[in-house]
């Protein structure tokens, strides 16, 4: 009995804890470089054309992202150029309701997933190079 009691008490002493961000501000990622989404809405006219669109959705647990990447935004969800502004600093990002206005606010962190496609070309690079040096090594 002794024993159920203090593995009573041990259970019901250790906590699960549950961790989840809550956004500042809706965002979206586009070529590295992170945009707010502003409530401000751009006319149709003022559109340019399609420079890319939500790729991968941002970890609500930890907050990492990587690719073109949007915390709110759904997988698909478009990016246009608007007309007399740099897609440097500005784009128009789709939603329910029109267009919403983006700002540029800084650059993505780096991760590595956004590079592993140059990353399996140089392996693939030194696999062939390896394998035909020690082809080469045979012959002689």
């Amino acid at each position: 009995m002794r024993r159920v009691t203090w593995l009573v008490v041990m259970l019901l002493s250790i906590t699960v804890s549950v961790h989840a961000l809550s956004w500042a501000y809706a965002f979206v990622v586009m070529d590295g470089r992170v945009y707010e989404v502003m409530d401000v809405a751009v006319l149709e006219s003022d559109l340019g054309d399609v420079v890319g669109e939500v790729k991968t959705m941002a970890d609500d647990m930890d907050g990492s992202y990587y690719g073109d990447a949007s915390n709110m935004y759904p997988l698909g969800t478009k990016y246009r150029a608007v007309d007399g502004e740099s897609i440097e600093d500005v784009i128009a990002v789709e939603d329910e309701s029109g267009w919403k206005r983006a700002e540029y606010r800084h650059d993505a962190p780096f991760s590595l997933r956004d590079h592993l496609d140059t990353v399996a070309y140089v392996a693939l690079g030194i696999g062939l190079f390896v394998f035909g040096m020690n082809r080469v090594r045979r012959k002689r």
